[in-house]
C-alpha cells in the first residue's frame, strides 16, 4: 500500500500479455505509479469506440466477475460498439487501491479517444465504481 497522504495515480506505461484461451479480449498492464495493473480490453478495432465501461469485481479482485464470468461475456457482447475493460486489482480488498486501480483504468480510456465511460462494480466493486465515479 501507498503513503496514505499519496492519493494519485498516473499511468506510465503499456504492456501486452497473452490472455489464457478460455478468455477473450486482449490481455494489458497498465504500469502506474503505484505499480502494474493487469486488465483485459474488448474492443473492436474495426470499429472506433467512444463509449466505455470498466468493470471492476468483488473484494477478491479478479478478471471475470460474478456468475460464472460474467464481465467476459458481456465485454465480448458490448464490444462492437463499446470497449471493455476488465480490471485485476493490484491490492484485493484496499478500498483506496483499488480506486487508484479503476481511475487509472478511467485514464486508460480518456486518453484513447473515449469520452463516455460507465463504471460496473459487484459487490464491493460496488462501492469501487461508487468512490471512483465523479
Amino acid at each position: 500500500m501507498q503513503d496514505s497522504d499519496d492519493i494519485s495515480i498516473g499511468i506510465i506505461g503499456l504492456a501486452e500479455w497473452e490472455v489464457p484461451e478460455d478468455q477473450k479480449g486482449r490481455g494489458l498492464t497498465l504500469q502506474t505509479t503505484r505499480g502494474p495493473i493487469n486488465a483485459i480490453v474488448h474492443h473492436d478495432p474495426d470499429r472506433p469506440a467512444h463509449r466505455g465501461v470498466i468493470w471492476v469485481g468483488g473484494a477478491r479482485g479478479g478478471l471475470d466477475g460474478p456468475a460464472g464470468g460474467l464481465y467476459r461475456i458481456v465485454g465480448e457482447e458490448l464490444s462492437p460498439g463499446i470497449t471493455s475493460l476488465r480490471i485485476d486489482y493490484r491490492e484485493p480488498g484496499e478500498l483506496i487501491e483499488c480506486v487508484m486501480d479503476t481511475l487509472a483504468g478511467v485514464s486508460f480510456l480518456t486518453g484513447t479517444g473515449h469520452s463516455d465511460i460507465l463504471l460496473v462494480g459487484h459487490s464491493f466493486g460496488g462501492a469501487v465504481a461508487i468512490k471512483a465515479a465523479p
